[in-house]
């Protein structure tokens, strides 16, 4: 009995442990928070429709630019990718000089370009589609995209995979 006495303290701690520990084990096992919106997510291209406020006409005409420009970059991707390939397993090669270095970083450099141009013109079709009021918004979701693809640093994916298949 005088170890109870003299160890009420810890006893007391622990049993405010034991209490904290079930509550906590009951809130995350059992009492899961619900989602605040009982809606799917929405697919980030419907986003962009709803949030400028894209027509029908205009939605076909934007669905349509996007699979094209896709299937326009598939084949740039690969080359890309081909090119780069080719220009780190030089480093399998022994006594390889700057100049062939730089020569396969240069078709690195030309593909890379040739993706960002064909991005640049995607983006201005889809700006041509909207009307003016519509304008500020399409460039708000651009300015976002542009800031992924260029934290990405060129390690960009293709969105919906499904279109490609």
């Amino acid at each position: 009995m005088s170890y109870i006495r003299n160890n009420r303290i810890l006893l007391l701690i622990t049993s405010v442990l034991l209490v904290a520990n079930i509550g906590l084990l009951y809130f995350f096992v059992f009492n899961k928070p619900q989602r605040l919106s009982k809606q799917p997510p929405v697919n980030p291209i419907e986003k962009v429709k709803i949030e400028v406020g894209l027509n029908d006409k205009q939605s076909v005409a934007y669905d349509s630019l996007r699979s094209q420009q896709f299937r326009n970059m598939k084949p740039l991707f690969k080359e890309l990718t081909k090119s780069k390939e080719d220009f780190f397993s030089l480093i399998y090669q022994q006594g390889v000089n700057d100049s062939v270095l730089n020569s396969y970083a240069s078709k690195i450099g030309e593909k890379q370009m040739e993706l960002d141009i064909s991005t640049f013109h995607y983006f201005q079709s889809i700006k041509e589609l909207c009307k003016e009021e519509q304008k500020p918004k399409m460039d708000s979701f651009l300015k976002q995209i542009v800031k992924r693809i260029i934290s990405n640093n060129g390690s960009r994916k293709q969105p919906d995979k499904k279109e490609n298949k």
